[in-house]
């Protein structure tokens, strides 16, 4: 069985991508029948800001639209976060140690905080870009909303893709077959981050495939580029 081995690094990609959504390109193409795929020896910084997946915060205005505020980009504390939403809606804002839950005084009963389902028909699915990511659910009250849990990382895990090197029995989130491995994010920011596909496993890729060039990203779970902030994206793949 012959084995086919591709070691990456962003920084030697092809021009006009950037290290979480790159092309690269080989000095010969490389043929393969019937191949099967692991990710070995992923490595990048995590350099994800609690408002990556969204910085903004949208309440009712009583009327059946919406207001809403935007926190600066940064990665927060608890109790810096909820000092920062206090700052951008005027309103009393404290974040509980003992509970990790945030409170936010509202402007009115008839003008509450609204969920990512509420936002939905207001923004459409795709895209909130709201602080829901890291608040998580809230409850409102006629003078209140409680975060009862918030976390400071916008993501539990990224996927590495591509659309170029597809695997047969991969059904991502939204059903899609450009995963090639999924990456848990559990040391914070700063931290180095490693991953490979489980010990012993291989994925089966789509027929007779042809390589001289391939696509990669580093994405949430909608598919949506994350921000390495220019650190590097290395590993290793392995065909079989």
């Amino acid at each position: 069985m012959t084995t086919t081995t591709i070691f990456v690094d962003s920084r030697m990609r092809a021009p006009g991508g950037t290290d979480n959504e790159f092309e690269i390109t080989l000095r010969e193409t490389v043929h393969m029948s019937d191949a099967r795929l692991r990710v070995d020896n992923l490595t990048f910084s995590d350099s994800f800001l609690t408002t990556d997946a969204g910085r903004s915060l949208y309440f009712s205005d009583g009327s059946g639209g919406f207001s809403s505020v935007t926190v600066p980009e940064a990665a927060y504390t608890g109790a810096s976060l909820a000092a920062a939403i206090q700052s951008a809606t005027g309103r009393s804002t404290f974040y509980d140690p003992l509970v990790n839950s945030i409170t936010h005084t509202l402007a009115a009963a008839n003008r509450p905080w609204l969920n990512d389902v509420a936002l939905e028909p207001l923004l459409g699915a795709e895209d909130p870009r709201s602080l829901n990511a890291v608040l998580g659910d809230g409850v409102n009250s006629s003078t209140r909303v409680v975060w009862s849990w918030v976390r400071m990382s916008p993501y539990n895990y990224v996927f590495l893709r591509s659309s170029r090197l597809r695997c047969v029995d991969h059904h991502g989130p939204r059903g899609t077959h450009d995963i090639l491995c999924m990456i848990p994010l559990t040391l914070g920011v700063g931290s180095q981050i490693h991953a490979s596909t489980p010990d012993g496993m291989y994925y089966d890729l789509q027929g007779e495939l042809s390589i001289r060039s391939f696509d990669l990203s580093l994405t949430d779970y909608l598919g949506r580029p994350v921000n390495l902030r220019g650190r590097p994206l290395a590993l290793q793949l392995t065909f079989q």
